[in-house]
């Protein structure tokens, strides 16, 4: 998440300092669903961080309302990366009931055992000989100066993603309406033929 915020701000930073006209223009629909997503993992987190089972209700419930979100705003550029990105998360943690983290890839970030907290997070463990597709748990160090984090591939594509969202600013290319180019076939064509008569 840590990743997602700091690729976020900057790309914040690189659009709003070229000008930012573009971002302006981003049109993002059903915000509530993706407010409703945080709003239930936040309360889960905060009211029952122990319990496996309302974690995992929890999971379920904030996939569905991003994956509304996400379906909603498919047209925009970066949406389909967050989207396989989470999909990749949802996978793992799926298989393993939890989301399985590199012990070594935290300690090559410059991360402790015990600063992961892996005992008392029902929806992280380490990463062992029974993990299934371990590849794609937290096994990326992101070493950053502040706070060092080991994240998933799948976290790499979202914070991608949303990096992308933000440069692009949800441009899309200028498309000539199908009347202005009829109009402009038929006006070639009558010319044509009015240089013969």
């Amino acid at each position: 998440m840590v990743l997602v915020l700091v690729v976020a701000v900057v790309a914040l930073a690189v659009a709003v300092a070229t000008g930012g006209a573009r971002l302006a223009r981003v049109r993002i629909r059903a915000v509530r669903l993706l407010a409703a997503a945080a709003v239930v993992q936040v309360g889960t987190s905060v009211l029952v961080p122990g319990s496996g089972i309302t974690r995992a209700i929890a999971l379920v419930l904030t996939t569905v309302l991003v994956g509304l979100f996400l379906a909603g705003n498919a047209r925009l550029p970066g949406v389909p990366l967050v989207a396989l990105g989470l999909l990749l998360n949802v996978v793992v943690v799926g298989l393993n009931a939890a989301m399985p983290v590199s012990v070594s890839a935290a300690a090559r970030a410059g991360i402790e055992r015990s600063d992961l907290h892996l005992a008392r997070d029902a929806m992280r463990e380490p990463t062992g000989s029974s993990t299934r597709f371990a590849v794609l748990g937290d096994v990326v160090p992101v070493a950053m100066p502040a706070r060092p984090q080991v994240v998933s591939p799948g976290d790499v594509l979202v914070a991608a993603g949303v990096g992308l969202l933000l440069l692009t600013g949800g441009a899309r290319r200028r498309q000539t309406p199908r009347r202005a180019v009829r109009s402009t076939v038929l006006e070639r064509d009558s010319t044509t033929i009015g240089s013969y008569s």
